[in-house]
């Protein structure tokens, strides 16, 4: 028999599975059909499961998928996805429906019902039914049914690095759940429509006309490159359909459109940084360049050479393929010590790093800003020192909604973020945040006019006062739609990359004479039309020993901590104050130790005082409260020194945070009835962008800005005991007011006479509760409680007057169906509010 007229192979889990995988970016509905089919065929299948899992877009049905998965077989990162999502209740996908087996029918009692018994249920069910229906309204408050606000996202999902293009998406698709479940845009669900590009020019264009033709998109997330990202370009221009790139760097690319923006810094931007770094950082006068040979490659290489020019040589441009040894041979031949530029993506700058090393080049090694990543420094194997490489994003420094971020990002996808999962998710959010303010894209008709609009504020976006408070810093736009940003500085310690003890920052001169003047003294660094300054890092670490002594109502509490500042440059950088601190003049006093070497000072201090926060009390007694400490430097604004999290603090397990640092057998809490959950360090930028009544600064984007760095430890109420003690009186009351309902119709003063005492009781009991808060303007979650109850004893006592009023006039039929309803009601009402504090507060 010929080949040809072989029957064909029968399609198994596997090939189906795998046919799966390659529509799940183009056509994700087709790929879960195909993913239901495997299943059907082999239900045991694990891979498709986990694959359904990534491809449902609904919480429930993932973690149906993950449960059968994990069940299946018991795989760490199965585990921790399905941590991501305890508290949701595991929900079948329609896809999988052949292999879910179906309900058992109810059985049917064929014992006649009793006379008036429907009735009695009729109207117990109608109690249920409206609890219920309460609590479905609550759980469903704010979420989004208007028609979808859409928005594209276009990467190289299986292009050169499907790995960083995968967390494109993650920071995108992360970022949208949270607005969809929060009601979305003015009520409008934002759906997101993911394309892959795989990184080349051809598909870019075709994905681009697509997008176009479908005319649904309001705006574009994307490209991942350059070249496609300069590609599409002219298509969106002329449909007038404005981009962000997260991740796109080239600067040709805003140049050339002024519907292409980017929520990074720009090649022409890392350029001028990595030139001042390399010059007046490390000190060089020559640099070698290796570079990919592609337009992303050469658009780094270019703009570094650019800005180069005016401090030193650029000794050799070196263009890398596939074999990075023809490259490692050229620059091993320059003079020792000769600093070399990788503008490569990642996986040329490993192969590259490590040959240079194994040639014996010893020399500083600097990178862009693809190489500025944590998978890169694992990837090298050890081979780590001397690396300075840029990054939008140094995780020892995130800010505190940062961290939290990235802290959410790691326990749902099992793994830290790449810096393009923020910088995706600022893409979303500048262009959504336009989008809300003007009240864009919510009727399909006018998506045209939105889209204009759109754009115009994007460009309106040009200054720091007019910036976007986004996850790494103020986001506005440079006259040619590029993020106006600083490039962050890191190296290896040898296990992770941690920033450097000198960086960079933009200067913006209050007026002229300053900036001659600081020009003049070498503070300030002309490049270009760009002004930059040297910014000292403190490395910073906490190690608390006691927190007690909590006063909720004047929101102060006792910390008793060690501080250590590590830092290179002026002791100005140890000259810091407590801002939250009850004594305004707090000072840090004699350190415990003093060491400068070569490696830079070292100082460690104690401080045991007392500090305050606002609390929050809506959730009361289900509330979170944080305890912080937070210290700025006294006269050195953020554009002097900045404060990081030190890599001892970032090297240590969470659990060891709250461990005391005086007593290793002790932990830090010390606050009755509160129980420590987390302890966290990060740094943020605060100030203001005004002038500040200075004359001179009149039209400029300056103001004053500083550093500041926080320990925040998070305590939660031992509620079981707190509710034991305060709820107790109030389940007294619960059943004897029930019992009034057991009283004969005829009988009303009693009842009347027992649900007004539990109205006054509980009123009384309620001021008791509260008086230990502070005074707020908002209902606490616990004084629902209490309201509900108040409205259950009003309608007892209403019940028990109709129920005379029916006695009165021998109605005696309806007299006993309406107690009968109340007796079943009463309970019924207790367990639909129990069940709303379980949804709500559990």
């Amino acid at each position: 028999m010929s080949e040809k007229e072989m029957p064909a192979k029968p399609d198994t889990a596997v090939t189906l599975t795998h046919r799966a995988i390659a529509l799940r970016a183009t056509d994700p509905a087709a790929a879960r059909n195909l993913l239901g089919v495997a299943l059907a065929e082999d239900d045991e299948y694990e891979p498709a499961w986990r694959w359904l899992a990534e491809l449902v877009t609904d919480d429930a049905e993932r973690l149906f998928c993950l449960n059968r998965a994990y069940a299946i077989k018991a795989d760490r990162a199965t585990d921790r996805a399905r941590k991501a999502l305890r508290g949701v209740q595991p929900t079948p996908p329609p896809e999988a429906r052949d292999v879910v087996e179906p309900p058992r029918p109810d059985p049917v009692d064929p014992t006649p019902a009793r006379r008036g018994k429907p009735k009695v249920l009729l109207a117990a069910g109608a109690v249920v039914l409206v609890a219920l229906t309460a609590v479905g309204v609550w759980t469903t408050v704010g979420q989004a049914t208007g028609t979808p606000v859409h928005i594209a996202l276009v990467a190289g999902l299986t292009g050169r690095d499907p790995a960083t293009a995968a967390d494109l998406e993650r920071g995108v698709r992360m970022r949208l759940d949270e607005i969809n479940a929060d009601g979305g845009v003015a009520g409008h669900p934002v759906e997101l429509l993911v394309y892959d590009d795989a990184d080349q020019v051809d598909q870019a264009e075709r994905i681009a006309e697509e997008i176009v033709r479908e005319d649904r998109v309001l705006y574009v997330i994307g490209h991942g490159v350059t070249s496609t990202s300069l590609a599409a370009a002219p298509i969106y221009r002329a449909a007038g359909i404005s981009a962000i790139t997260p991740s796109a760097g080239g600067s040709g690319l805003t140049d050339s459109s002024d519907h292409y923006f980017r929520s990074m810094f720009g090649d022409r931007t890392q350029g001028d940084f990595l030139a001042v770094y390399a010059a007046e950082v490390l000190g060089a006068d020559k640099v070698a360049v290796i570079h990919d040979d592609h337009a992303s490659g050469r658009s780094a290489q270019a703009a570094f050479a650019e800005s180069y020019r005016q401090f030193g040589e650029v000794v050799a441009t070196v263009p890398v393929t596939d074999d990075p040894r023809a490259a490692i041979e050229r620059v091993k031949g320059f003079a020792p010590g000769t600093p070399v530029l990788l503008a490569t993506e990642s996986r040329h700058g490993v192969a590259l790093v490590k040959g240079l090393r194994d040639a014996g080049v010893d020399a500083p090694i600097l990178g862009i800003a693809s190489l500025g990543t944590k998978s890169f420094h694992d990837a090298l194997g050890g081979v780590t020192e001397n690396l300075h490489l840029a990054t939008p994003m140094a995780h020892d420094s995130l800010s505190g909604p940062a961290l939290k971020w990235a802290e959410d990002f790691e326990h749902r996808y099992g793994e830290p973020p790449r810096w393009h999962a923020a910088t995706a998710r600022q893409a979303l959010n500048v262009g959504l945040h336009v989008v809300t303010t003007h009240h864009l894209g919510l009727d399909p008709a006018t998506i045209a006019d939105d889209r204009e609009r759109l754009r115009d504020g994007l460009t309106a976006m040009k200054d720091k006062k007019n910036a976007f408070p986004a996850l790494l810093g103020p986001l506005y736009f440079t006259p040619s739609g590029s993020a106006q940003m600083p490039v962050s500085f890191v190296t290896s310690d040898g296990t992770r990359l941690v920033s450097t003890p000198v960086q960079l920052t933009i200067y913006e001169p209050p007026s002229p004479e300053v900036l001659a003047a600081d020009l003049a003294n070498g503070t300030v660094i002309a490049i270009g039309d760009r002004y930059l300054t040297r910014r000292q890092v403190v490395a910073t670490g906490i190690n608390l020993n006691e927190v007690r002594d909590l006063d909720t109502r004047d929101g102060t509490y006792f910390m008793d901590f060690f501080l250590w500042l590590k830092y290179t440059g002026p002791h100005t950088a140890a000259d810091v104050q407590f801002v939250n601190a009850v004594k305004p003049d707090l000072k840090l006093g004699e350190p415990l130790r003093d060491v400068t070497d070569e490696s830079g000072t070292y100082r460690l201090y104690r401080v045991a005082d007392r500090f305050k926060n606002g609390f929050e009390f809506r959730r009361f007694p289900f509330d979170r409260q944080h305890l912080k400490v937070v210290l700025q430097n006294r006269t050195m604004t953020a554009d002097d020194v900045v404060y990081v999290t030190d890599k001892e603090i970032l090297n240590q397990p969470p659990e060891h945070h709250l461990r005391s640092g005086a007593d290793a057998e002790a932990t830090i809490n010390d606050i009755p009835n509160w129980l420590a959950t987390s302890a966290r360090f990060f740094q943020r930028t605060v100030g203001s962008s005004d002038a500040l009544g200075d004359g001179s600064a009149a039209g400029t984007a300056d103001g004053i800005y500083y550093s500041q760095y926080t320990g925040e430890v998070e305590i939660v109420r031992d509620t079981l005991p707190f509710l034991l003690k305060n709820l107790l009186p109030l389940l007294l009351l619960i059943s004897v007011t029930y019992l009034s309902l057991f009283f004969k119709g005829s009988e009303s003063a009693a009842p009347v006479s027992m649900g007004v005492t539990a109205i006054l009781s509980t009123a009384v009991l309620l001021n008791n509760v509260t008086s230990q808060l502070p005074s707020v303007s908002y209902t606490v979650a616990l004084e629902w409680g209490y309201y509900a109850f108040i409205l259950l004893a009003a309608g007892c006592v209403l019940i028990a007057m109709l129920r005379k009023r029916l006695s009165s006039v021998r109605r005696d039929d309806a007299e006993r169906r309406l107690a009968r309803a109340a007796r079943v009601g009463y309970p019924a009402y207790l367990l639909a509010v129990v069940a709303t504090y379980l949804a709500v507060f559990a």
